[in-house]
């Protein structure tokens, strides 16, 4: 990246990837607006570097190396470009061998020194063109932004520019996009994210062909704050690394510098910390998380009876807090799933025991794992297994994420974290996470194959730990011994008085442009949609056709095909207790092969299995129609375990929510409890899954155009076994539906409301004798019933067929399908892109010759280059009739399709009434032909004769 400064008028731009973003405030610039403390408006433009170094009066700094964009920022009525001049590269999370030498997949990279170049004046030039210690001086202590240089600069910040820093390893996954670091991030962790927002909101209005540029131009940098560092053990067999990143929260502004606080109104705490332990070898990928935090309950810290003593103070009782207190641990099932509470206050006073008793009430009433520990740092660090007593059975059920690089194949997926809470305690809870941690990394060696601990990495486990320690004891005592000073600067950074909105009007214009042919690049397509569900009890079909139960023979699609398969699995492995890694990775190979290779036995066709969600013994996968994957983006993923409490992955959900174009899908596959009397639990686990399954920016279950529920629901008959058996027989399917469970909760209005079933045409799928089409004839001689069921949800989807395919019989399940067809949004890419080139060269061609003023006038105060593109007829407008898609719907007098852009209706009847007149014995309808046969429009003198 390169700076650039322009004397007059003043400007600053930066180059990178043939790219330049020009920052200026000129006469040209929108009038500020008449708001008190509204923020500052700057105009930005965009060009190519040699535009920008042929002409304007340009001059390139080079005295700092410019390492990329810290944001915009307002300081004492001045607007500062943050620049980072100086990193290190300190951690490698993940790496490749390639020709016998380790090459990074993945880079952090700490920040060791910032500067900040003013837009309005001059005066601080001379500072920052030259390097020199007077010059490092007046920049510390005489520069507007001396202040919040410093804060970068003190090596507690970090970014990466190839995977999304503020994400753990399980959430981002193992491919990276700009897009899904922008839509997906956790902005809690962004501490540059109101300094870099506005150049966030540019990135989005640019013209597609720009945006490959912009995005190799690096100008986007999200930075976190806490630790980072990557150590790698000598190993003699294969290298290993173990990195650490610990990230601090910003959720509670008021209170980040202060830490006599707890928790505020809406549930955030102060000095949240995320630590993420990953370890990788030549064929593992590993990764565990934990948090850290003060304990969440409102209180503060008063004088003691002694002098300079101070003493814990609750200000809230647990009942007033309760509602916060939930509030909180919500947010951190959502995206942490179960939590275990682990408490390090001492009773050393009363006034702890009290805080203490009250958090444990708290914890109880919202149904959370609690363990106090009270013993001192020097227990711990001596006899960590007094500690793991407690703690273990918890690890057990929350196991960690493993990844099989050899085989490709997810081999563990972490369920749960503890939250470790304390009082001003950083390095006693850093202990304790360092325990935990190195408990999980024993438990996981004993299941992973070649995966060894050894006194050396045992020994860089350690170092790794006590260095983070360090760091974070650090960014604390900062805080606490100068709390004045950096709630100042923390006001700086965070506060909506130092945004600086960034105007464009190049883009605002393109933008305007395409909002106004919106139509002309979006339509409406009807695609089809498989949804199947099948317990198969732990074993695995051979040589048995799945085609009754893929290609059913009454489905409406063409060829029986669909164009989006979404199966779910039941029971693909039988969980046993006592594992960190329950996930057996051959079985889901296994069925994720077979079913694709089934998939692609027919000719014409061709699928790709893009989305895999596996729970313990429940499997969800999701298979597209080569044709149609381009469509499918930001594709995420949740679990939720309801086993024993929430803490067991022999039962629960997996979800696969994504993008069809403009259209959103969310597929869930559940495996709810088991029992004919236990309809209150299915129910209980029923409102857990859809409570907690979430994706990023708080999307949920609900919040989709599209929802298919199916899975294992168990849900029972209400009647004899006799009587279930005879009705069966009899063919009687009504019968036995009046009396099943599932129906009568929904038609009560307690599980799945707002859901949909089809008519069930087809006999109960449960319970068969294995390779029999016999209904269970051993002891139990359980009551047969439709357990396995697909609902769906969502005005978009219309149902076509439910069935079952009673030929596949090696489980003692009956494999269930159902069909749908989906009305979607498209947005044709290539199309809008086409559009916004057209616009761009249109407006870059009448810009020829004009000077800034008359450009900006232009773009501000004309109407929109469209209307007279389009008058001329140089658009190629789309037309509304496309190949392989149909016609708008049906005009009405809200919306008329023949009318677009918001135009005026206008009807030109080229007719001379002198000799022509309207035919008065035809139809109102020009469109239904006369039974003679007559024209629209006939001569005058014919009507006469």
């Amino acid at each position: 990246m390169k700076l650039f400064v322009r004397k007059e008028p003043r400007a600053i731009a930066l180059a990178s990837n043939d790219y330049v973003l020009v920052f200026e405030r000129s006469k040209n610039n929108p009038k500020q607006p008449q708001v008190k403390n509204a923020p500052p408006t700057i105009m930005v433009k965009t060009m190519s570097e040699a535009s920008l170094v042929n002409g304007g009066g340009f001059v390139e700094w080079t005295a700092f190396l410019i390492k990329g964009l810290l944001g915009v920022i307002h300081v004492r009525n001045q607007v500062f470009i943050g620049l980072i001049t100086g990193v290190k590269d300190v951690a490698k999370p993940r790496w490749r061998i390639r020709d016998g030498k380790m090459k990074s997949i993945e880079s952090i990279f700490q920040i060791l020194s910032v500067n900040f170049y003013c837009l309005d004046s001059p005066l601080y030039d001379q500072w920052l063109y030259y390097v020199s210690e007077i010059c490092q001086e007046k920049l510390l202590t005489e520069h507007p932004c001396a202040p919040l240089k410093k804060l970068f600069s003190d090596g507690t910040f970090y970014y990466s520019r190839d995977f999304d820093i503020s994400n753990v390893l399980q959430e981002r996954g193992l491919k990276h996009r700009i897009e899904n670091t922008i839509e997906n991030q956790e902005k809690k962790f962004i501490w540059n994210l109101n300094l870099m927002s506005e150049i966030l909101q540019l990135r989005g209005r640019i013209t597609p062909a720009e945006l490959q540029a912009f995005d190799g131009g690096q100008f986007l940098t999200f930075l976190i704050r806490g630790f980072c560092k990557t150590v790698f053990a000598n190993e003699i067999h294969s290298p290993t690394s173990l990195t650490l990143i610990s990230k601090t929260s910003i959720e509670d502004l008021d209170s980040i510098n202060d830490f006599q606080k707890g928790i505020d109104e809406e549930g955030n705490v102060a000095r949240f910390i995320e630590s993420e332990l990953i370890i990788q070898t030549e064929r593992y990928l590993f990764a565990y998380v934990q948090t850290s935090a003060d304990i969440p309950l409102s209180w503060e810290v008063v004088e003691g009876q002694l002098l300079h003593s101070k003493k814990l103070k609750l200000t809230k009782s647990p009942e007033r807090i309760q509602a916060t207190f939930d509030r909180h641990f919500d947010d951190m099932i959502s995206r942490y799933g179960v939590i275990s509470i682990v408490n390090l206050v001492k009773h050393r006073s009363s006034s702890q025991e009290t805080l203490s008793g009250a958090y444990k009430a708290c914890a109880e009433v919202k149904e959370l794992h609690y363990t106090a520990v009270d013993y001192p740092v020097d227990v711990i660090k001596k006899s960590p297994y007094k500690l793991m007593y407690f703690l273990r059975d918890d690890i057990y059920e929350f196991g960690a994420f493993a990844y099989d690089i050899a085989r490709g194949v997810y081999v563990g997926k972490q369920t749960g974290s503890f939250r470790v809470s304390a009082v001003d305690a950083t390095s006693k809870m850093n202990l304790v996470e360092m325990c935990i941690s190195r408990e999980v990394l024993d438990l996981t060696t004993d299941e992973l194959e070649d995966f060894a601990i050894t006194t050396s990495l045992v020994k860089k486990h350690e170092a790794l730990w006590s260095d983070n320690d360090f760091w974070l004891h650090r960014i604390h005592t900062k805080n606490i011994k100068n709390p004045a000073k950096y709630k100042k600067v923390y006001s700086q950074v965070f506060s909506l008085s130092s945004k600086v909105l960034l105007y464009d009007p190049l883009h605002a214009h393109i933008a305007k442009c395409l909002k106004k042919l919106k139509n002309e690049y979006t339509y409406e397509k009807e695609i089809s949609i498989f949804a199947g569900t099948f317990n198969v009890n732990g074993k695995q079909c051979k040589d048995e056709a799945m085609g009754t139960w893929l290609f059913p023979p009454n489905g409406e699609s063409e060829g029986n095909y669909a164009d989006i398969y979404v199966i779910g699995l039941e029971e693909v492995v039988e969980l046993t207790p006592g594992h960190m890694l329950s996930t057996d990775p051959m079985s889901k190979q296994f069925w994720e092969k077979t079913i694709l290779r089934h998939l692609n036995s027919q000719e014409g066709r061709h699928y790709n299995c893009i989305g895999t969600n596996q729970l313990g013994g429940v499997l969800l996968l999701l298979y597209v129609n080569e044709s149609e994957c381009s469509k499918i983006k930001h594709l995420e993923y949740d679990v939720k375990k309801t086993g024993f409490g929430g803490i067991s992955a022999n039962k629960g959900a997996a979800a696969i929510r994504f993008m069809y174009s403009a259209t959103k899908f969310c597929f869930i596959v559940s495996h709810l409890a088991a029992g004919l009397e236990n309809v209150e639990q299915r129910h209980s686990d029923y409102k857990t899954i859809m409570k907690s399954i979430g994706f990023s920016r708080g999307k949920r279950i609900k919040d989709h155009d599209g929802i298919i529920w199916m899975g294992d629901f168990n849900y029972r008959i209400l009647l004899s076994n006799e009587e279930v058996r005879r009705a069966i027989l009899e063919g009687d399917y009504g019968k036995l539906f009046e009396k099943d469970q599932l129906n009568q909760q929904m038609i009560a209005g307690e599980s799945f409301p707002y859901f949909n079933e089809m008519e069930i045409t087809f006999p109960p799928t449960y319970k068969f004798d294995p390779g029999t089409k016999s209904y269970d004839t051993s002891e139990k001689m359980r009551i047969p019933a439709w357990t396995d069921r697909i609902l769906n949800r969502g005005e978009i989807l219309k149902a076509i067929s439910y069935g079952c395919a009673e030929d596949v019989i090696f489980s003692d399940h009956r494999p269930v399908y159902a069909t749908f067809k989906a009305r979607t949004t498209v947005v044709d890419e290539e199309q809008r892109g086409q559009l916004s080139r057209i616009i761009h060269e249109r407006l870059t061609e009448m810009f020829s010759g004009l000077n800034d003023e008359q450009k900006y006038a232009f773009l501000v105060d004309s109407e929109l280059i469209v209307d007279k593109i389009e008058m001329e007829g140089k658009l190629p407008l789309v037309s509304q009739v496309k190949k392989g898609k149909r016609l708008p719907p049906p005009s009405s007098d809200l919306r008329k399709w023949w009318i677009g852009n918001g135009k005026q209706v206008r009807i030109t009847l080229d007719v001379d009434p002198k000799k022509q007149m309207l035919n008065p014995e035809r139809p109102v309808n020009p469109f239904i032909p006369g039974e003679d046969g007559q024209a629209y429009v006939v001569p005058k003198s014919r009507l006469n004769n």
